[in-house]
């Protein structure tokens, strides 16, 4: 007889020898005992792991002659003896047909890919609608079904509607998704599972030692690894280990070193070596064992996929909480020494640094398909970890910043080690929209106390902030709607370009001069810092408009400090001259960080703001103008004799001043 294939050799027989499909098996001999057999199944899943098998095995099942209960046939597993069943099975034929695979006349197994038109479909109907010859039911197995046209589907449907009660379909795929929605509701879905390496190893282990070989754990484990969930694989590997394997007494000897070299893979220990130089931040070391592993004539293609992998592995043992002295686990699907070295390298990063890892590297394995110089790609990909462990998180940059949920943290400075305590905080203050500043003013701070929690994602610190009672900004109008660009209105605005200040004369009946004078004697004369005697108002506002001038936001400034401010309770009230729509414009979300870090700073941070429009409906009140903060830009250019010159002329008053100068 010629030689047979351990795949097809070792093929199950029994619902009781498939391996890893227990939730079928159960489900289908629990029909046939109770007589509750459909008249359509679908099998999907992996390749290789038995959906064609088991559908054989429920044909004979169903066509056994024997009876269930009776001394040969004492559960509704098939026989295997009678006629029926040794047709179906027919272990030991030769191909009669090319397209069917069984001697039984009752059971048609059919590759659908080939057997795909509509004709084909026309001429399955018309031979199921004929009674079986000698068996009870005539079933079809279609193995391939997903190629299957969409004519070719639609000339099955009606007969799989209202079948004849002794026609069975049964629809082996590994795309269950390409089958219509019409033909998955008219049958019962059965989706298979990945066999578990523990499993394949036992299915191998009894090949073995059936067959007479020599083979140590770490061959075996290796041939089931390499199978990945798929018996089948498993055993054409072990096929071509067992042609390859050296004679020792008569018995093939598969070793794990001879088998690797078989499959063009390389130990995992190389990857493990590697992660190891990442961590530790050498790149000659990284491209030394990678031009070491390239010489000896590895592909890089198939490096980059070990090596993702590799990754994948590390990064779930870093997940799951896996540790060379802890490894039992099922997300890992490896050999106990496999899941030891990926519980290893994972003690060696992060969880983001591995995810970062397992991107870089998954890019890098598209990369190689269509690049020209493959070695070249695959040692940058290599390079850009190590590069990664020189740069800073972007979670950890944001988490420095002000939040409004608590005090601000500050930003550790880029070139400190990421495992050493951050050096006292430096704030950089550098002109906005001007990059590559030659100079910079630097203004050190006393650490502040860390909070009881610390932030360690900028978003959750956000959310918490969001979340959080004390710090909601809600503006409300006399007639209750909520406006404001501080608080959450009913329709956002959308982002509206501000345009730049600049100078406005408004003539006046009296002479500028006397104004400036007057407004000198008020009570309103600003200062750089306020009195001790303000009110805890008036500080926030000189705090607020102090603030928003330094960053070049003179409108909100100017609007804010000629508005009337209030505290009631623990609201703080500001009733502005402006309507909503102009709001929106001045204070966009730069402006609404700047006031909450200054109101923050002069202790009101708790206080809820309510950021009040003009009233349309009350009496318009005419707006007294306001002396300049001393040493400001407005004060400067009111010293200024061509600005005092056209005062006297034009008989005009300065509002707004753009400072056009060169910045430092």
């Amino acid at each position: 007889m010629a030689y047979q294939v351990l795949a097809r050799k070792y093929r199950p027989q029994r619902f009781s020898d498939v391996i890893g499909q227990d939730h079928v098996t159960r489900t289908l001999l629990n029909a046939l005992t109770q007589g509750r057999v459909a008249h359509g199944y679908i099998f999907s899943g992996h390749r290789g792991i038995g959906k064609t098998t088991i559908a054989r095995i429920l044909a004979m099942a169903l066509n056994c002659e024997r009876t269930v209960g009776s001394a040969e046939r004492p559960t509704p597993e098939p026989c295997g003896d009678c006629v029926n069943c040794r047709e179906i099975s027919a272990a030991s034929r030769t191909e009669v047909d090319a397209f069917a695979e069984s001697h039984s006349f009752d059971v048609e197994e059919i590759d659908a890919a080939t057997r795909r038109g509509i004709d084909d479909a026309k001429l399955l109907t018309s031979k199921i609608q004929g009674r079986p010859i000698k068996s009870k039911y005539k079933i079809l197995i279609l193995d391939e079904a997903h190629q299957i046209t969409d004519a070719a589907w639609n000339a099955l449907l009606k007969t799989l509607e209202e079948p004849p009660e002794w026609a069975i379909f049964m629809f082996a795929t590994t795309q269950p998704e390409d089958i219509p929605q019409t033909v998955r509701s008219r049958c019962q879905h059965f989706s298979f599972h990945a066999v578990k390496l523990d499993d394949i190893l036992k299915q191998l282990r009894m090949i073995v030692d059936k067959e007479g070989l020599v083979a140590d754990d770490a061959a075996l484990n290796l041939l089931a690894e390499a199978g990945d969930g798929s018996v089948r694989d498993a055993l054409s590997i072990m096929d071509q280990a067992i042609a390859s394997a050296p004679v020792h007494d008569g018995r093939a000897v598969l070793e794990a070193a001879q088998i690797r070299e078989l499959m063009g893979t390389v130990p995992n220990a190389v990857f493990e070596e590697i992660l190891e130089a990442v961590s530790a931040n050498q790149s000659a070391q990284v491209v030394t064992t990678a031009n070491r592993l390239l010489d000896a004539g590895n592909s890089p293609a198939q490096l980059a996929r070990q090596f993702v992998r590799y990754l994948r592995n590390t990064l779930v043992a870093k997940i799951a909480g896996i540790t060379p002295d802890n490894d039992h686990t099922d997300l890992l699907q490896l050999s106990p020494d496999e899941r030891r070295r990926a519980a290893r390298s994972a003690m060696l990063f992060s969880e983001e640094d591995l995810a970062r890892f397992l991107q870089v590297m998954l890019r890098t394995f598209d990369e190689l398909g269509y690049r020209q110089e493959q070695r070249f790609h695959f040692e940058l990909g290599l390079i850009k970890l190590v590069h990664l462990q020189r740069l800073i998180p972007v979670e950890e940059i944001l988490s420095g910043l002000p939040s409004g949920g608590g005090s601000a943290r500050p930003t550790a400075p880029a070139a400190a080690p990421r495992a050493t305590a951050p050096a006292p905080p430096t704030h950089r203050a550098t002109e906005a929209g001007a990059p590559g500043l030659a100079s910079e003013t630097r203004v050190h701070h006393a650490p502040p106390t860390p909070p009881s929690k610390p932030a360690f994602s900028p978003f959750e610190a956000d959310r918490s902030r969001k979340m959080s009672s004390e710090h909601v900004v809600t503006a409300t109008t006399h007639a209750d709607t909520t406006v404001g660009a501080l608080a959450l209105a009913p329709d956002p605005p959308r982002p509206i370009a501000v345009p730049a200040p600049v100078i406005t004369e408004v003539p006046k009946t009296a002479p500028a001069s006397a104004h400036h004078d007057a407004s000198a004697a008020s009570a309103d004369t600003r200062s750089d810092s306020p009195s001790a005697q303000d009110s805890p108002s008036a500080q926030a506002q000189h705090a607020v408009g102090a603030a928003l001038e330094a960053r070049n936001h003179t409108s909100a400034a100017h609007e804010l400090e000629e508005s009337t401010w209030t505290i009631e309770g623990n609201a703080l009230r500001i009733q502005t001259n402006q309507p909503k729509t102009l709001l929106n414009m001045m204070f966009n979300a730069e402006a609404e960080r700047i006031i909450k870090s200054a109101l923050r700073d002069a202790g009101l941070g708790a206080l809820k703001l309510s950021l009040l429009p003009a009233d349309p409906a009350a009496k318009a009140v005419e707006k007294k103008p306001r002396a300049p903060r001393t040493g400001s830009v407005q004060a400067k250019a009111l010293e200024h004799p061509l600005v005092q010159q056209a005062q006297k002329l034009f008989h005009a008053e300065i509002r707004n001043v753009m400072d056009l100068r060169p910045k430092d």
